[in-house]
């Protein structure tokens, strides 16, 4: 999993006791393992493989944070060939993150961005969902050497593809909002669901945004764009309010982007009706109330 890079992994948000999305994480998952050509681990299946994912949760006595889990071509030597594995492992760990108070009201101050110099990574690899985010850690070095806070992958044709790991959205003069297609960038979990609630919010009347389409969008014309914004499961709206040397409109967060951020966290919210959270039954293991 280290040393060669063979594995793949995903990670799913800890809400208030439930998980958020467990089904859609799962199922990018074994895509992903299924395209690194890593199989189950013996005597593991998928239902299994869910219910760890659980009790893991459960075992961690958190209601709110993170679920990360991996599955690997297993242990081995140092070649390159996964026949040398013993076989594949699958792990999963709990975590919580303490976001500094200092940033706490990013999504009102947004982010700083510039055009990153690293290479977008092949729609291959752009879709799956590995351990080498060497790409990515480059990218955010490189801003943050310049003093920026994240960068934007650009592909050969001078399109926008995501940033460091979130996704992309514009929104044009015409209240278009354009999500670059997922060729060379993931598809994001969290965009996705973005994308199923749009409709209806627009539909209800959502203020200055009339359309939802998915296409490849240039540098020069996400630059002159009304809003920019990422969207990921960790954040989950933050907007851009300036690229490279140039603001975005006025360099203030847009009142778009800020409405699909609550949109997006009231979504993550756990209720009854929802058929995007999974309890977690902390009894069972823990003792604890459920």
């Amino acid at each position: 999993m280290v040393h060669r890079g063979h594995a793949v992994f995903d990670t799913a948000a800890l809400t208030e006791g439930h998980v958020y999305q467990l089904d859609a994480h799962l199922q990018r998952f074994l895509t992903s393992a299924a395209k690194a050509n890593i199989g189950l681990p013996r005597g593991m299946s998928v239902e299994q493989m869910r219910r760890t994912i659980l009790e893991t949760a459960a075992a961690s006595l958190k209601l709110n944070g993170h679920i990360r889990y991996w599955l690997s071509a297993g242990r081995g030597g140092f070649g390159l060939s996964g026949s040398e594995c013993l076989g594949p492992a699958f792990y999963c760990m709990v975590y919580t993150h303490e976001v500094p108070e200092e940033q706490l009201d990013v999504y009102l101050r947004g982010w700083r961005v510039k055009t990153s110099p690293v290479p977008v990574k092949a729609p291959f690899f752009a879709n799956l969902k590995s351990t080498n985010y060497l790409p990515n850690a480059l990218n955010l070095m490189d801003a943050q050497a310049e003093l920026f806070d994240q960068g934007v992958f650009v592909d050969g044709a001078g399109n926008i593809a995501e940033g460091p790991n979130m996704n992309m959205a514009c929104l044009l003069d015409d209240g278009t909002l354009v999500v670059p297609p997922f060729d060379s960038t993931l598809a994001g979990i969290t965009i996705q669901r973005m994308m199923q609630l749009l409709p209806q919010a627009i539909e209800g009347g959502m203020e200055g945004i009339k359309r939802l389409e998915q296409r490849h969008i240039s540098v020069e014309e996400a630059k002159g764009a009304r809003e920019v914004f990422f969207v990921g499961s960790s954040l989950p709206v933050v907007p851009v309010v300036q690229w490279d040397e140039r603001l975005i409109a006025d360099g203030t967060a847009g009142l778009v982007a800020l409405q699909i951020r609550s949109m997006l966290v009231q979504d993550a919210a756990p209720r009854n009706d929802s058929d995007q959270h999974t309890a977690v039954d902390y009894g069972y293991l823990t003792g604890m109330e459920p």
